[in-house]
């Protein structure tokens, strides 16, 4: 199976898993603090089931004009967020996305913002300024976005362990709080 088919199948599994109850792709409850049927959990956390999935070794530009790739993050929990200039869930989670590069940074990772055709890499520079943006912005496409990567929609997250093994999914705005439970539960599992 192809890893682009492996993206689609997974990214789209999981949508239809969640039935609209939420938005956290990957995981073995797909809701916060819900249990079968919309009934509570007694302070249950969901169990994380992680994906396995090798990212495409594609080439990016950053904004500042350089060349990466994903690869170059090996040993680094990495956090690749597609998002837009134009995208306003994306500017929703921006602030959540700032405070989470500082705990990332801590403990040796970081997270990537391909910007999704949102103008010149200095456009994409000058908007992450303006927003505080603290982490490395990359330029994207929508083919490479939804081609390479199952982006079904923006923001399109990924959480990325230290070997470059996909182990999460998330589709739409995520809360600091949601993605620092997985990175912090990541981190335990890869020690």
């Amino acid at each position: 199976m192809s890893r682009r088919v492996g993206f689609a199948l997974a990214a789209g599994t999981a949508i239809l898993l969640a039935g609209g109850i939420g938005y956290e792709v990957g995981s073995s409850l797909l809701f916060s603090g819900s249990g079968v049927g919309g009934a509570r959990t007694a302070g249950l956390e969901p169990s994380p089931v992680w994906l396995e999935i090798q990212p495409p070794d594609v080439q990016f530009q950053t904004a500042d004009g350089r060349t990466a790739r994903l690869s170059d993050y090996l040993g680094q929990i990495v956090l690749l967020n597609f998002w837009g200039t134009w995208c306003p869930p994306c500017l929703v989670e921006i602030p959540h996305l700032i405070e989470v590069q500082r705990t990332l940074e801590a403990i040796g990772g970081t997270i990537i913002g391909p910007a999704v055709d949102s103008g010149s890499g200095e456009d994409v520079l000058r908007f992450g300024r303006e927003h505080g943006i603290n982490y490395p912005l990359w330029m994207s496409d929508y083919r490479t976005a939804v081609g390479e990567f199952g982006a079904l929609g923006y923001p399109f997250t990924l959480l990325i362990d230290r070997d470059g093994v996909i182990r999460r999914q998330y589709l739409g705005p995520q809360s600091a709080k949601t993605l620092l439970r997985d990175i912090g539960a990541l981190a335990v599992r890869d020690r």
